[in-house]
């Protein structure tokens, strides 16, 4: 390890984010095609989607209750490639709470997340007895047949690990809300919940429609840009089809002016051939 890699790993080491903050950050981690992204978006959107498209790294908002006051739980979608390690790390150091997620289906999947959770031990010391980890094994609607890891093998790994564990369906909606409530409730610091109480319902209903005004409009930005980008990709195709089109017309020109020369110089030829034959 170089120098300037152990003075990174101790600046990611001292950084110490405040435990009494408004935001209550869980991070999510786990293979390409597992299921992070669809359980993310199954309990704060109630959606499913059958289709599978690649993450970088997605940030999600929901309203909750701590210490009997609103606070926000920002869960943090990381991508499944290998690509951005000083993202993961960086994740690592701010997140409060962990999910590990693998397919049923993929024992390679639950493989893959030995060396996360080892960083997270390493990043976290001696604080990792006091945050909520949960391994996950999603998609266990699957049949049998497809089935590479077993409960009882998800039960004796996370036993391994000193973490909890569950079993879930972002497909058929299983124990996805208990799997967040329930990683809250391991929370010691605070006193964390899904459930608001009456006298906080106004409150979260206006921030959520902040949230959601907010949200909205980056949206709306983001599909204004892309429409803006498919715009000059359309018109960089129609000049290309243009400049294609005048050269197609230009070779035809060419050729038309190069046979009318031939049809002119094969005439020429002819009437001296009979002028000759007439002098004969």
């Amino acid at each position: 390890m170089g120098e300037m890699d152990r003075n990174n790993k101790k600046i990611l080491q001292n950084i110490k984010m405040p435990e009494q903050s408004n935001d209550y950050r869980v991070v999510v981690f786990g293979a390409g095609g597992v299921g992070k992204s669809s359980l993310v978006l199954r309990f704060i959107k109630g959606t499913f989607r059958e289709s599978y498209i690649p993450t970088i790294e997605d940030t999600y908002r929901q309203v909750i209750s701590c210490n009997k006051n609103i606070c926000t739980l920002q869960i943090t979608d990381t991508t499944g490639s290998h690509q951005f390690p000083a993202m993961q790390r960086l994740s690592i150091t701010k997140g409060h709470a962990f999910i590990l997620v693998y397919s049923v289906c993929s024992k390679q999947s639950l493989e893959e997340l030995r060396p996360i959770w080892s960083l997270i031990r390493e990043l976290k010391g001696e604080e990792i007895s006091q945050i909520p980890v949960m391994l996950v094994g999603n998609k266990c609607d699957e049949s049998e047949d497809l089935r590479e890891v077993t409960n009882i093998e998800g039960q004796t790994e996370a036993a391994t690990w000193g973490v909890s564990f569950m079993e879930t369906s972002a497909k058929e909606n299983h124990n996805v809300t208990e799997l967040f409530q329930e990683l809250l409730n391991m929370e010691k610091n605070r006193n964390v919940s899904l459930q608001l109480d009456g006298k906080n319902k106004k409150k979260n209903k206006k921030k959520m429609m902040k949230e959601q005004a907010k949200e909205e409009k980056l949206l709306k930005e983001k599909k204004e840009k892309q429409m803006q980008r498919e715009k000059e990709k359309g018109k960089e195709k129609d000049k290309e089809k243009q400049v294609k089109e005048k050269d197609k017309t230009k070779d035809s020109k060419d050729k038309a002016s190069a046979g009318s020369a031939q049809q002119a110089a094969a005439g020429e030829g002819s009437g001296t051939l009979k002028e000759k034959c007439k002098v004969m």
